[in-house]
């Protein structure tokens, strides 16, 4: 059965796209309790007062009603650093308050999708933390938060990329993930291929004058790394970014607007999601075969997501339906989908490999 199992992924081959996503944190994955220590003019005097990360993106432009704590970086973003009172505990504390306190921003579905289905991804904040710290935050979730059903599909996914993709075929991976999932070395794998960028942190020259260009250097990094991946197996690449600050997003739209096909030759379409209103995303879409186009009805296979991410293959056609009959129609039922598959397919090589011990 193995031997079957193995042949039916080489039949199916990879797919035509590698598909990608691009975070913001704060706001847009989770809400956030850190708050920025600022002062606010009454009169002639400066009062000091903290803003949430939602208040700030607004106010942080209106220089004549509010400064940042005595004209200091350091000590207005002290709790979105490393090195602030609490150290490099300080993220993933206030992630954990934020998911106990069901603070689940606009792209949150987003993300647990991007995890379940091992999709590599890029976490771009204007936060000052370092990569580790940020990293550790999504360990925690990938072990608190996942549900037993997206640990096992993010794994399988994991698995089947691991056979496409690995010079081994994935012969040396444990075929059952046991133990705590972000210690597995599979799971490792996976998150050291994403990106977490803290544009403020020390590593990157702390806090920039201009943080929508910050995030701009950050993706396109993002983008090089993808883009080589691709021309390296021969395939072309998507690649979707979402963020709730509008300056943000009227940035990256702009930055896609103008962007080359010669820059990322192997990326053939940008996509930039506004989540400020949970109510109103709004969704711009780029091919390298026509102009910026902005729509509010996502593309079939993307109606629950950023991007739709299955990096395994022909699969795509079994894992993420396209027919009119079984569209994606939101998140659960297309998770569903993708657990009774890959449950299937699992069982036939766990199921062969039990017997063997017996015999």
């Amino acid at each position: 059965m193995i031997k079957k199992f193995n042949q039916f992924i080489s039949e199916s081959g990879p797919s035509d796209y590698l598909l990608y996503y691009a975070f913001d944190w704060d706001d847009n994955i989770l809400f956030m309790p850190t708050v920025i220590h600022m002062e606010r003019k009454e009169g002639d005097e400066w009062i000091p007062e903290d803003v949430s990360t939602a208040k700030f993106a607004q106010v942080r432009s209106d220089k004549e009603n509010y400064r940042l704590l005595n004209d200091s970086p350091e000590d207005a973003f002290s709790d979105f650093r490393d090195n602030g009172p609490k150290g490099p505990m300080a993220f993933i504390e206030d992630a954990k308050k934020a998911v106990s306190t069901g603070k689940f921003g606009p792209a949150w579905n987003d993300f647990v999708e991007c995890l379940s289905s091992g999709s590599l991804f890029a976490i771009i904040t204007a936060r000052g933390h370092e990569s580790p710290t940020m990293k550790s935050g999504v360990e925690w979730i990938i072990d608190n938060v996942l549900t037993e059903e997206q640990i096992y599909s993010m794994y399988n996914h994991l698995m089947m990329y691991s056979y496409h993709f690995s010079q081994d075929r994935g012969e040396n991976q444990e075929r059952v993930l046991v133990g705590k999932p972000s210690e597995n070395k599979l799971v490792q794998e996976y998150l050291n291929g994403c990106d977490f960028v803290g544009v403020s942190s020390p590593s990157r020259g702390g806090s920039p004058d201009n943080p929508e260009k910050a995030k701009e250097e950050a993706l396109l990094e993002f983008q090089d790394k993808i883009d080589d991946f691709a021309a390296q197996r021969g395939l072309k690449a998507k690649i979707g970014f979402s963020d709730d600050d509008l300056k943000n997003v009227k940035h990256i739209e702009d930055l896609y607007a103008n962007l080359s096909k010669e820059r990322f030759p192997n990326i053939v379409e940008f996509t930039v999601k506004g989540t400020k209103n949970p109510e109103n995303i709004t969704k711009t879409v780029r091919t390298m075969e026509s102009k910026m186009n902005e729509t509010s009805q996502q593309p079939t296979g993307m109606e629950s997501s950023v991007l739709k991410f299955t990096q395994f293959g022909n699969m795509a056609a079994q894992l993420n339906p396209q027919g009119p009959d079984q569209r994606q129609d939101d998140f659960a039922n297309q998770f569903k989908r993708q657990t009774k598959y890959l449950t299937k397919t699992s069982k036939d090589i766990l199921g062969n490999k039990k017997r063997k011990k017996k015999d």
